[in-house]
């Protein structure tokens, strides 16, 4: 059936994603069929899902990763928010000790400082002049456990909310889109279990990667 230029499933085609067996984004394409809108919600909750990923590789890993003091945002002053590599060289000075450099925008350094005491670090980093020394937080069983903690809030809240985000987009392009009103429910149905199902899987990926990390020996 199409309408306005767009090509959607019929209803008595369409099937709840949690009647398949197989896997989520399989049993969506299936039950999707001809319908753009699910097609267009899988693609992006796909790329979202793959970003979680490294998100989480990122975050439990036991190795030091300079990319979380890089991307860290900093308020300046006068307003704005600026990742930490754009106001300061970061470096690592030895496996326990990250060096943030200031020499280029030294007033800048007060508001790094800040940014890394209220940041989920944990940490408290030293000055010397227009350098910032930050040490690296011991892997001990606490702080796994507050790695893990993090990942089950933050991580995985701004996980569902990009899911929301691309619920919502397709939920609205369908409503503007199909005025059978059959077709309409059907298609915020599976729209809306594709969502709860890949909020599913996040869960279970970030409980994998919890477990393993506090199963790991310190």
């Amino acid at each position: 059936l199409r309408l306005q230029g767009t090509t959607v499933a019929k209803p008595a085609k369409l099937r709840k994603i949690r009647d398949y067996p197989s896997s989520v984004l399989h049993s969506a394409l299936a039950a999707s069929e001809n319908n753009i809108f699910v097609q267009g919600a899988v693609n992006e909750m796909k790329e979202v899902e793959a970003v979680l990923g490294e998100e989480l590789t990122r975050h439990f890993s036991l190795q030091v990763d300079l990319r979380v003091y890089e991307d860290m945002l900093v308020k300046l002053e006068k307003g704005g928010e600026h990742r930490m590599s754009s106001i300061g060289r970061v470096s690592l000075k030895s496996p326990v000790m990250v060096m943030i450099n200031f020499a280029d925008n030294p007033t800048a350094i007060k508001w790094a400082k800040l940014a890394i005491q209220k940041s989920h670090l944990s940490v408290t980093p030293q000055q010397e002049g227009v350098v910032l020394y930050v040490p690296v937080p011991r892997m001990t069983r606490e702080r796994r456990e507050q790695l893990a903690h993090e990942a089950k809030g933050k991580i995985l809240n701004d996980y569902k909310r990009a899911l929301n985000d691309i619920y919502t987009q397709f939920e609205k392009k369908s409503n503007q889109s199909i005025t059978n009103q059959d077709e309409l429910r059907h298609t915020r149905q599976l729209l809306l279990d594709l969502k709860h199902a890949m909020e599913k899987r996040g869960v279970e990926l970030i409980d994998t990667k919890r477990k393993e990390l506090l199963t790991e020996i310190v």
